[in-house]
């Protein structure tokens, strides 16, 4: 058995290695560092619990891979791009990113919905980002779920999630798009305006509000590409007063 390096569209203290056994391509995932036991479990847990939903992830297989002395997983490759790749690439037209992004929050409102409704914080990403989202065609799957609940309320995480996501998908995509695409979140989430309103309190709702948007400008002026949660809440703001 060849395992061979993989190189991951993310930060990771982790190590990434695949290998073939006939027909089939493997990953497997070496935890390494702090707690690496602790998120190997909870990763498998996760990716089971998600798996039992119906929503799209890596399959986890019962395997033995020598000479390897930390906490690991045997998952099933998943072939496809980032969406950040995906998002950033110019050579999908930008009709074809909407329509794979409307797929997306559909299928979020849908799983955020069962979250909040059965108190279901497993089904949760708490390590959102668009380069833990794989694109297969129109197929969209997630990876990537080791970091743990850090939350008091399933609807709380859940729009953190949303919310933290959207920053992600707006850098890729290019800000000249961030109403259209928070149309498609507003729109998408029509049936769950209270997680959407949770999003808007949780930034634009805190005390001393002036303090923290002057330190919201002075970010962007510095760093002039930069997402902010201000730039998220205040379109989405906008997209719902239009509906």
């Amino acid at each position: 058995m060849k395992l061979s390096p993989l190189k991951t569209s993310t930060k990771t203290t982790n190590m990434l290695y695949s290998f073939d056994d006939g027909n089939t391509r493997y990953v497997v995932k070496c935890y390494v560092g702090a707690d690496n036991l602790k998120r190997c479990r909870r990763e498998k847990d996760a990716i089971e619990h998600w798996m039992a939903a119906g929503f799209d992830v890596p399959r986890i297989y019962d395997r033995t891979i020598p000479n390897i002395h930390v906490p690991y997983l045997v998952l099933s490759r998943i072939e496809g791009v980032p969406l950040r790749e995906y998002l950033s690439s110019r050579t999908h037209p930008i009709d074809e990113k909407l329509r794979i992004l409307e797929s997306l929050f559909e299928q979020m409102s849908n799983r955020h919905r069962l979250a909040v409704e059965n108190g279901d914080f497993r089904l949760v990403h708490y390590d959102p980002s668009s380069g833990n989202v794989i694109c297969s065609g129109d197929q969209l799957s997630y990876v990537d779920f080791e970091a743990r609940p850090k939350y008091r309320t399933v609807i709380e995480a859940a729009g953190t999630e949303l919310l933290t996501l959207c920053k992600w998908i707006i850098g890729d995509i290019g800000e000249e798009f961030l109403q259209t695409v928070m149309q498609l979140v507003a729109a998408s989430y029509d049936n769950q305006q209270s997680l959407l309103r949770i999003m808007l309190k949780r930034t634009s709702g805190r005390p001393f509000q002036f303090y923290h948007r002057w330190k919201d400008r002075r970010h962007k002026n510095r760093h002039a590409n930069c997402i902010t949660k201000y730039d998220i809440v205040d379109s989405l703001f906008q997209s719902l007063k239009q509906q």
